[in-house]
């Protein structure tokens, strides 16, 4: 993990997806749109919503609430497991388009990020249009939906996103951050949570400007430490650096496990091509290139073997990818071994929409 450390003033984004689960589940199936989706199980189930589209909040329904509780609130929902897989595939293809951008880059979660633009931001015409680039990129690529906060640090940044969800965009001017926070209640600040909020409004403290009206010395009396930390957010200090690593690109894979043990070469064949098929889809949509190929096979005792190839240059083209995987099939495959399992995996990606490339392969 890398500190990029700069002279101050910094621009950071918060960049955090629109109940990202729910939207990712109504992209890969648009019939879902507009409708009251909840992700996490059916309401029989134990167990709680991990998340709901905008159209299920409307009736109360939040995450960690039960499954049985949000049945009761929603039940017209279209409730779904969920698919972690698929929601981490969109995840990378999300961090990609932010590390095009800058490789100052601080995954916080699945859904949400911090981005130091500071060096970046003057070559598109200053932050907002970057940020408006980043949304317009992200919907073309992903059919996703986010809010970007955009401050002089983190905290900043992060109260921002939140204030106009879904889709907003909010920049909080350089010096006007005590007066942006001045107006909010005490419960916007981090930490500040329903039991910590009941004590200090308790003290009198409902909103921001409260605190900063009661001074460093109250708040620490009052507080002690704490006190100390509520004073910094409250006046808007923070000088959290964002913490970005040397980002490794991630793949795109897909498996099938037979029901009973398969020997036939000509269906593992298929197979194989289908699963080329699947993960040369995503790959198209993400607008995406791949330089490596990975194939596992896995036989009826649980021996898993994993063959990979790297090709020339980076590529997108099916039947490359087809011929590439049915080779290494060809080769590793053992004859008459029963086979429990076969997948594909596609590496070492590039996401490459800034190219000329990319243009032309849109119009196709």
């Amino acid at each position: 993990m890398n500190h990029h450390h700069q002279k101050s003033p910094r621009t950071i984004f918060h960049i955090d997806m629109d109940a990202f689960f729910a939207s990712v589940e109504e992209a890969e199936n648009p019939t879902l749109k507009g409708k009251a989706v909840i992700i996490g199980g059916q309401p029989g189930q134990r167990g709680v919503v991990s998340t709901c589209s905008y159209e299920a909040r409307r009736f109360g329904v939040h995450s960690a609430m039960s499954l049985t509780e949000a049945g009761k609130r929603c039940p017209h929902a279209i409730f779904l497991q969920g698919n972690h897989a698929l929601y981490r595939e969109y995840s990378n293809q999300i961090m990609q388009i932010f590390l095009a951008a800058t490789p100052y880059v601080e995954v916080v979660s699945i859904d949400e990020a911090y981005l130091d633009v500071t060096d970046v931001f003057q070559l598109y015409d200053g932050a907002i249009a970057l940020a408006e680039l980043l949304k317009k990129i992200i919907l073309m690529q992903t059919k996703l939906t986010c809010s970007v906060g955009i401050a002089s640090n983190k905290l900043l940044a992060k109260i921002a996103s939140s204030t106009y969800k879904p889709n907003g965009l909010l920049a909080v001017p350089e010096g006007e951050e005590a007066q942006f926070l001045a107006p909010l209640p005490i419960s916007t600040i981090p930490g500040i949570g329903k039991k910590t909020a009941l004590r200090m409004e308790a003290d009198g403290f409902f909103d921001i400007h409260q605190l900063q009206a009661a001074g460093i010395d109250l708040l620490m009396r009052l507080y002690g430490n704490w006190g100390y930390q509520c004073h910094q957010s409250a006046m808007g200090f923070d000088n959290r650096e964002v913490q970005w690593e040397e980002s490794s690109c991630k793949s795109i894979g897909a498996e099938t496990t037979y029901a009973e043990n398969q020997i036939d070469f000509i269906i593992l064949k298929e197979t194989l091509e289908a699963l080329c098929q699947k993960v040369w889809t995503r790959l198209k949509r993400y607008r995406m290139r791949a330089r490596g190929l990975s194939i596992k096979l896995r036989s009826e005792t649980f021996h898993t073997i994993t063959r990979s190839y790297t090709f020339d240059s980076h590529v997108n083209d099916l039947e490359e990818i087809s011929r590439a995987a049915t080779v290494l099939l060809e080769n590793n495959y053992a004859n008459e071994l029963p086979l429990r399992l076969i997948g594909i995996s596609l590496e070492k990606l590039t996401d490459t929409y800034w190219q000329p490339t990319f243009w032309s392969d849109i119009s196709q």
